[in-house]
């Protein structure tokens, strides 16, 4: 039922011009070679952490959050912010989404905004949520961070059904069904969602299936295939001073994925098509992006001389984009990482240090290193993180021609370095605290550039500084009752002009309190407030702070669960960041029943 909006209006500037650069294949892999043994005979040590930084739900987690969709569960965790297609990790939009290896990101988008009706939270088995982080790891648009799902296995013979109903139209359904016969295992699931919506032109129709084969054989040995399929129509409502009654979108994706794991190697292969077509009768306007994917990655230890034995990674991706406007464009990138963890013995001292190559037949090629140093001492854990990443620009954005945006084939990629800190305090079972501070500088960053005639193309638009602290308190005073506040400060500024980035809220602060006063029975509240935020990239338009109250009942009995979920309980009337109309009080009762 949550949704967010995360878009920029958009200013007036020149980008600057420079050339691209190839490299040669050998000498960049020497080069990343190279630099990561320096460091390996370095005397630094240390490794990864599982801290506010890095935040790990499982099953267990999920169950306790109540929420009834992936969003509602990513937007209870401190400095994520999910909606219907959107996501962002302090501020930022760009992270990556992989579920079992895989990015579901949409690649006919402007930003790669995620389609969550692609995984229902009944298929999540594990949830990895890395903050600021992943660089190496998980390449592209990983700046705000990286969201790594593990879908479910089982070969227990069942399945689960949900039935859900609310208020302006909403309706939905899902049902996944498991079974497995000795060393076989599949899972089948499906789900429709409607949705009239709360004014004109809001409506929503959702239609997904998937399928999965698993396959465990001897010695560790795993295989798998799955494919997905869904299907979205809806209406662009617009703003509320400039409806677009006509306005539609269609979105159309199907993939197919085959994975391995065997001799500690773990290899995925993937094929993804794509299409989103917009209409607007009143404009005369039809538009039609559609993008093919197919790639191959391999990832698993190698010993270097020198460097000892080390995490490695790599693979290759081709794409393919046509449109209305625009003839077929093909690109290809692929990449090497290498990454090692050093350990103190029997010390506090632990570290990850690792190392990217990119290689674009579109882009400049880059090189990105990553280090993060964790010390640990019950009940404190300190950790500091340094690195870098690519932000590239879409095939929307470069090629995509509309009455109001023209193209720009010459759209360079974005370079962000980003740095961290973060401090937590674990003294009981019962009590957790964490304070972050984060920095991130981005370079060439992609914006939105209107002109005068209202006109306008995506642009490289000089230096934007991130930066700001997060904090949360999980408190667990008694067995019946959980406190978990959190705060978050952004500053946002756009260092060539000096002037603050729209969208952006200073301050965001939330609190949640689960109480479980019978055995059965949980009820689960919380309160956001989202400040104010600059409407345009002038800042002479500001959008004024709001507050919301969320409630959530959940009754379980045996294998059935009941619930009822309220948003914006109070009725308040308020503007998304971006300046669109946010729905008044929604509702929604449903059940879950699992045989």
């Amino acid at each position: 039922m949550k949704r967010v909006a995360e878009k920029s209006r958009g200013v007036l500037t020149s980008p600057r011009l420079e050339s691209r650069g190839n490299m040669n294949t050998r000498v960049f892999t020497c080069i990343m070679t190279a630099m990561l043994m320096s460091v390996a005979l370095s005397d630094v040590v240390c490794a990864s952490g599982r801290g506010d930084e890095t935040v790990v739900i499982g099953q267990a987690d999920m169950a306790s959050m109540q929420a009834s969709d992936t969003p509602e569960l990513l937007n209870c965790i401190p400095g994520v912010k999910a909606g219907e297609t959107s996501i962002s990790i302090r501020g930022s939009c760009q992270v990556q989404v992989l579920v079992d290896g895989r990015s579901i990101n949409d690649p006919t988008s402007h930003s790669g905004a995620v389609k969550w009706s692609m995984i229902p939270i009944e298929r999540i088995e594990k949830i990895v949520v890395h903050k600021g982080r992943g660089g190496v790891a998980f390449g592209d648009n990983t700046e705000g961070g990286v969201i790594d799902i593990t879908t479910r296995q089982s070969s227990r013979i069942g399945g689960t059904v949900g039935i859900h109903a609310g208020n302006h139209g909403e309706q939905n359904g899902e049902i996944t069904l498991q079974g497995g016969i000795d060393r076989f295992s599949a899972t089948l699931s499906g789900g429709a969602r409607d949705y009239d919506g709360f004014t004109v032109n809001d409506d929503r129709k959702e239609r997904r299936a998937g399928l999965r084969l698993d396959f465990k054989g001897d010695s560790g040995t795993e295989l798998f295939l799955s494919g997905d399929y869904s299907k979205q129509k809806k209406g662009l409502r617009g703003y509320p001073e400039t409806r677009t009654p006509n306005s539609r979108l269609n979105y159309e994706d199907s993939s197919l994925l085959f994975g391995a794991e065997f001799n500690g190697l773990e290899s995925r292969s993937w094929y993804r098509e794509t299409t989103t077509r917009n209409s607007d009768s009143d404009r005369n306007f039809f538009s039609e992006l559609r993008v093919l994917a197919a790639g191959q990655s391999v990832k698993g230890k190698v010993s270097l001389p020198l460097a000892g034995e080390l995490d490695a990674g790599t693979g290759f991706e081709w794409r393919q984009a046509r449109g209305t406007a625009f003839d077929e464009q093909d690109e290809e990138r692929s990449w090497l990482s290498l990454s090692k963890r050093f350990a103190q013995s029997d010390g506090p001292w632990l570290a990850v240090v690792g190392i990217r190559g990119n290689l674009y037949s579109t882009f400049s090629n880059t090189v990105n290193p990553e280090l993060g140093v964790t010390w640990s001492r019950k009940p404190w854990k300190v950790e500091v993180s340094v690195g870098s990443s690519s932000n590239l620009p879409t095939f929307r954005q470069r090629h995509n021609e509309t009455s109001t945006t023209r193209s720009n084939p010459d759209l360079r990629m974005e370079r962000a370095v980003k740095t961290g800190l973060a401090v937590l305090f674990t003294p009981s079972e019962e009590l957790n605290c964490e304070l972050s501070l984060f920095h991130r500088d981005i370079t060439d960053r992609i914006t939105y550039v209107r002109a005068a005639d209202n006109t306008g193309r995506y642009e490289n638009f000089g230096e934007v500084t991130y930066q700001g602290l997060e904090s949360s308190l999980t408190w667990k005073p008694a067995e019946w009752i959980e406190l978990t506040p959190s705060y978050l400060y952004l500053h946002a500024r756009n260092e060539q002009t000096g002037l603050w980035l729209p969208a952006k809220p200073f301050h965001t602060l939330s609190g949640e309190v689960l109480l479980k006063p019978v055995k059965r029975l949980s009820i689960r509240g919380d309160i956001k407030y989202t400040g104010q935020v600059y409407a345009r990239t002038d800042n002479v338009e500001t959008l004024p702070g709001y507050a919301l109250v969320n409630l959530r009942l959940d009754y379980r009995t045996g294998a059935a669960q009941l619930y009822l979920d309220v948003d914006n309980l109070l009725d308040r009337e308020y503007l998304y960041v971006d300046g669109y109309d946010a729905p008044p009080r929604e509702w929604e009762i449903g059940m879950n029943y699992s045989f």
